[in-house]
């Protein structure tokens, strides 16, 4: 049964259909889930057990230690005092709740607690050493209702001096609830972010391995777990698993670490102005390993140093101007990656204006931007490491194939070369008994030999078959394992151009013509062994057409897509065979193409049709 090309085009539209039905219910899937983790996270923003907290930071009363009493309106802003000067609150506890409890993040300061003068919490002031970072949970007695609340706190340094955080009240379980919930985004964030880093790094050996070496990926990936940790290191939660000075190491460890790699990832990534950053690179790592060494020996503390870290982090609009430039210049990483830095970079100087400024509490947003980019660059690397992947296993498949090709034409031609010589060589002795016969007038022996000798030369094998080196390849194959199944070949080959690259083309094609073979082997007579092969082009589809004589009835199975029909194997080894329909399937759709199956009782033809533009 032929196949029309209106009934490929008609066939083609229903396919296009479908694909845009399923984009549409895999929007509305996507739409779906994304509800669902919007309500999902929102119970943990304000979780079950979050039943009793109030928020203590409006309204409060302060002096320092020469000064007279002021309001201050909010406790996300404090004033600026002197380093070592003593700030004092006062609040009035109205509320009344069980067992109740407050909490306040302590951030390289010393405080202290009362209750009508009742000390509550008690710490040591020292003048020079760092008191750390903490997070405070303070029990009240059962009448503290109606009392005031007093906090002095005092800083060491000036950047921290005076400054004020919010202050909860609640009973014990509410404020864990409250911490770990507000906690909860950045631990998944953080998660990410070490997930991101370590499948970088990985990603960067495994491509070392192979002899490319991407050194931008290796730097943003060791970007990313500092990133990660240094993440979740303002939040609540992690407060509770390290002592005050710990998580002030920790944390400024951290926030001095991580602009070092991401300059690295810069120049690793630049094209052209390579040798500009490496300045930058010099400045960051001399003043990180300084700062740590100092911080060894005593000689100057990290919270000391936050502020020549500050000047460098500014600095990176030096980097940012590079990457302009090298977009300029056409590197496609920075073309990409360029808007992610420049809002995280405008994020984060905002946050320092707030941090320098005492406007409100910091908001950190630069975190989530910075994140952001770090996503990005995964995404890129991931594309780039497969397709480098994708493009190395072809250059191995078409290598491999090349001289399996190689090898094949090379016995075919030896072969063909021998047919010739031999021919050459008894040319002469054909040449003197077809004389003989004509001299004695014994004309119908000399037709006889004639067609005898004729017949030996119809046995070597045209070798121009398609203007397509590999498709040429195939149909010698093809042709000399057709010579020895007694099965006629009938080739309809205009010449035309062929993109598909060349091991989706090997295997379409030679799935197809095996097929076509095993099943004229199963026809008794050889005279009716038959393959009649097409291969032509319809802009901007490549047609492959063959129809093969068959003895068997093929097994079928309907499936739900009218453009699919799968056969089963009529084969005794079931388990080994059966896989070629499958796999011209598969290649089919890789090229967003059409496959049609049509057969009687004494043919099956195959027609596929694959995008090749």
């Amino acid at each position: 049964m032929k196949i029309t090309m209106h009934k490929f085009m008609a066939k083609l539209q229903t396919a296009r259909r479908e694909l845009w039905i399923f984009i549409a219910a895999a929007l509305i899937c996507s739409g779906m889930i994304v509800v669902f983790l919007f309500f999902y996270f929102n119970a943990y923003k304000t979780p079950y057990m979050q039943k009793e907290i109030i928020d203590l930071s409006e309204s409060w009363q302060y002096h320092t230690e020469e000064g007279e009493m002021k309001t201050l309106e909010n406790l996300r802003s404090g004033p600026e005092i002197k380093v070592n000067e003593v700030l004092t609150l006062y609040k009035k506890l109205d509320e009344n709740i069980l067992q109740a409890a407050l909490m306040l993040r302590v951030n390289h300061q010393t405080v202290s607690v009362y209750l009508d003068e009742i000390p509550l919490l008690t710490a040591e002031r020292t003048s020079g050493n760092n008191p750390g970072m903490s997070l405070e949970f303070i029990l009240l007695p059962e009448n503290y209702a109606g009392k005031t609340l007093k906090i002095e706190m005092t800083s060491p340094y000036d950047i921290y001096a005076g400054r004020t955080g919010p202050i909860f009240l609640g009973d014990i379980p509410s404020l864990e609830a409250y911490a770990l919930s507000n906690s909860m985004r950045s631990v998944i964030i953080m998660s990410m972010c070490l997930l991101i880093g370590a499948s970088t790094i990985v990603m960067t050996f495994m491509e070392a391995a192979n002899g490319f070496i991407r050194s931008q990926n290796l730097a943003i990936g060791i970007f990313a777990i500092i990133w990660a940790l240094y993440y979740v290191c303002t939040e609540y939660i992690v407060f509770q698993f390290f002592s005050p000075l710990q998580m002030s190491y920790i944390s400024l460890g951290l926030y001095f670490s991580i602009h070092l790699p991401l300059t690295l990832f810069f120049y690793f990534s630049f094209r052209r102005y390579q040798r500009c950053l490496l300045p930058m690179i010099a400045l960051q790592a001399v003043f990180m390993f300084a700062a740590a060494l100092l911080q060894a020996f005593n000689v100057a503390e990290l919270p000391r140093l936050v502020n020549i870290n500050n000047i460098l982090l500014v600095g990176l609009i030096y980097v940012i101007v590079l990457a302009v430039l090298e977009a300029v210049n056409k590197n496609r990483l920075m073309q990409l990656s360029l808007p992610f830095l420049v809002v995280a970079y405008v994020s984060m100087l905002y946050n320092f204006k707030v941090f320098y400024t005492r406007s409100g509490v910091v908001p950190y947003s630069y975190r989530d931007t910075y994140f952001l980019f770090v996503l990005f660059v995964l995404i890129y690397s991931m594309q780039q490491f497969f397709s480098n992947h994708y493009r190395r296993q072809k250059e191995a498949e078409i290598l491999q194939l090349t001289n399996n090709l190689a090898k094949e034409n090379y016995e075919q031609i030896k072969e063909h070369l021998q047919q010739v010589g031999s021919l050459k060589h008894e040319i002469k002795s054909h040449l003197i008994a077809m004389h003989m016969y004509l001299n004695n007038e014994r004309y119908e022996e000399a037709r006889h030999y004639l067609d005898a000798y004729t017949y030996e030369v119809s046995k070597v094998i045209e070798a121009e078959h398609h203007n397509h080196f590999l498709v040429n390849a195939i149909i010698d194959i093809l042709l000399q394992k057709a010579q020895k199944a007694e099965t006629e070949v009938f080739l309809t080959l205009p010449p035309c151009r062929i993109g598909i690259p060349d091991p989706d083309l090997y295997s379409l094609l030679n799935n197809i013509l095996e097929n076509a073979l095993e099943a004229c082997a199963a026809v008794p007579n050889s005279r009716e062994r038959q393959i009649h092969l097409t291969i032509a082009r319809k802009e901007p589809y490549l047609y492959i057409t063959c129809e093969n004589s068959k003895n068997n009835q093929a097994n079928r199975i309907d499936n739900a897509r009218e453009a699919r029909v799968q056969l089963k194997t009529s084969k005794a080894d079931s388990q080994g065979h059966g896989y070629g329909l499958f796999t011209i399937s598969g290649i089919v759709d890789k090229y967003q193409g059409l496959m049609d199956v049509d057969y009687d009782d004494i043919s099956f033809t195959i027609t596929v049709a694959v995008k090749d533009e």
